[in-house]
């Protein structure tokens, strides 16, 4: 019969294909922060360690990946290469516990892998942003963190107690804390009931700790990048205390279909399960050691479903609308395994309740990702030519022409949009979610790029480090410039930036140039010109567009200057 493993790797190699080709995507909401990628990418191949020589809003791992992986394919989609990327962790990771599971069941090993694919292959979120279709560049770690959860827990399910469950649950929980940090923690929270639950023995667990601190030992030797990036966590948190509430509350709200339908599911299976329950466990704790009384007690259907659903909601609380709880399904599908078991009337309640859990993410991920491919071949490129692969992207005709009339539109009403900006307000409600405002950037970044070079090249003078006084600077990755050190790449200044540092200051000083950008003015923007304003206060101001302004450093000599 077909393996899974044969599927597995048909996938990668249509992959493969795929990265080998400049596709272009429909641009998406909040797309730009793919640019984040980028960034990461030219520092580490200038030398730059995360966490160490520059400040990311995730773990190194994510940006390694897409590094080695665009290395690969230099002129693939910046967008599917980020998502792809995390298969080099992920992939041989399901492949091993696909070939365990192989071994009992060729059934359940397919129904874990195609969730897998699909969620993998899949650039899109649960949650739509925009009304038109897209890919999303919101949330490409969140998915990456919740496909290795599902990698963990389908581990923590279905593979036998030993050495090589070990070893998975470390190596997925080092992947995990290497790109997000609540992933780290909701797959600790998992990975702590299955040990109490007696799905890892304790001996194991020793083996799994050795192998998770002897990894990041070797990866502090690479210049202290793991107590840095735990030092940036801490910062991070400082700056963001104030935010978990509120967030459970949009958790609920968002995926309540899914929660509701959950807890209904735990309740049933409560129900069925009350009888064992309600045994005498004293007299089970006379005749069993108390852990594996314990044990006996805690590995049932409805707490693995409770505990995972928690560890869900609590990982949502700083990855809203990704793709969030896909990791249910191995612990679903273990309750459908036991099913048949049950008489009918219970048996159809169960298929209901698992039905109402599962399906509404993976229907949303897969109807963004087919309406996109549907529309593609409609819309029109971006018209862009010195952004390397950043111009792969596409929009509806529309759109298009609207596109063009807004930097002519920005600079003109420049006074009303600096108005809204100092008031705290965006020129429009979600202004990063619409897509003409991303693809605006994009061809924005164009005339930047060429107003830049007509510059260095009529002055006799070449900018080797370059910023941007915006969330993303891909300059830097489009010119094959250095990028100022110490600062944060994904500039939110509401989330991220906190006050300049001494570290900061001195790096800003030593960049050649700073390109600041006005279309429109906002007051995110704003924001980071007055946190770096000190650093900046001595510049030579450099129009090259109606959008977009050069901060000169002090010093640099252009032709015609004595």
């Amino acid at each position: 019969m077909f393996s899974p493993l044969v599927l597995l790797a048909l996938v990668l190699v249509f992959l493969v294909v795929l990265l080998s080709l400049p596709l272009v995507i429909p641009i998406g909401p909040m797309y730009w922060d793919t640019y984040i990628y980028l960034d990461a990418a030219q520092r580490i191949k200038l030398g730059q360690v995360p966490a160490v020589d520059f400040l990311a809003p995730v773990g190194a791992l994510e940006y390694y990946q897409f590094y080695w992986l665009q290395k690969l394919f230099p002129g693939g989609q910046p967008t599917l290469i980020a998502q792809w990327s995390v298969l080099i962790s992920a992939a041989p990771l399901m492949a091993i516990i696909l070939a365990e599971i192989d071994k009992e069941s060729r059934k359940i090993a397919f129904a874990i892998l195609v969730p897998f694919l699909v969620f993998a292959l899949c650039p899109t979120n649960t949650q739509s942003f925009h009304s038109y279709p897209g890919v999303n560049g919101f949330g490409i770690y969140n998915r990456h963190t919740s496909l290795l959860l599902y990698v963990l827990v389908s581990a923590l399910i279905f593979l036998p107690n030993g050495r090589k469950l070990a070893c998975i649950a470390s190596l997925t929980m080092l992947a995990l804390f290497l790109t997000k940090i609540t992933g780290f923690l909701a797959g600790g929270l998992i990975g702590l009931f299955a040990v109490l639950s007696g799905r890892l023995l304790w001996r194991y667990v020793l083996l799994a700790l050795c192998i998770f601190a002897v990894a990041l030992l070797v990866l502090e030797f690479n210049h202290g990048m793991v107590s840095a990036y735990v030092e940036s966590i801490a910062a991070l948190v400082r700056l963001n205390e104030g935010l978990l509430l509120p967030r459970f509350l949009t958790v609920f709200s968002i995926k309540l279909d899914v929660i509701l339908a959950a807890a209904a599911l735990i309740l049933f299976l409560f129900w069925q399960d009350w009888n064992p329950l309600t045994d005498d466990p004293w007299h089970n704790l006379r005749k069993k050691p108390a852990t594996a009384n314990i044990a006996v007690l805690l590995d049932r259907d409805w707490l693995w479903i409770g505990i995972t659903l928690v560890a869900g909601i609590f990982l949502e609380t700083q990855n809203t609308g990704s793709q969030e709880f896909i990791f249910l399904w191995p612990v679903l599908l273990a309750v459908l395994l036991k099913t048949p078991k049950l008489p009918e009337s219970r048996r159809l309640i169960v298929y209901c309740l698992v039905a109402f859990t599962a399906i509404p993410t993976i229907t949303k991920v897969m109807q963004g990702t087919l309406r996109f491919v549907a529309v593609a071949p409609t819309y029109v490129e971006a018209p862009v030519t010195d952004v390397k692969t950043m111009g792969l992207v596409s929009t509806r005709k529309d759109i298009m022409e609207r596109v063009n009339l807004l930097e002519s539109h920005y600079a003109s009403n420049a006074g009303a949009y600096r108005q809204l900006a100092e008031a705290g307000q965006l020129p429009s409600w979600q202004l990063y979610s619409e897509l003409d405002y991303q693809m605006f950037w994009v061809v924005s970044a164009d005339r930047a790029v060429k107003a830049l070079k007509q510059f260095e090249s009529t002055n006799s003078v070449h900018l080797n480090s370059l910023m941007t006084l915006d969330f993303v600077n891909p300059f830097p990755w489009i010119l094959d410039r250095d990028a100022s050190r110490n600062v944060q790449i994904g500039a939110d200044p509401f989330r991220t930036v906190g006050d300049l540092t001494e570290a900061e200051e001195t790096s800003l000083r030593q960049t050649d140039g700073v390109l600041r950008p006005s279309c429109p003015t906002t007051s995110a923007r704003l924001s980071l010109q007055r946190i770096y304003e000190k650093a900046l206060a001595d510049r030579i101001v450099v129009k090259l567009d109606d959008c977009w302004d050069l901060l000169l450093r002090p010093g640099i000599k252009l032709s015609g200057q004595s």
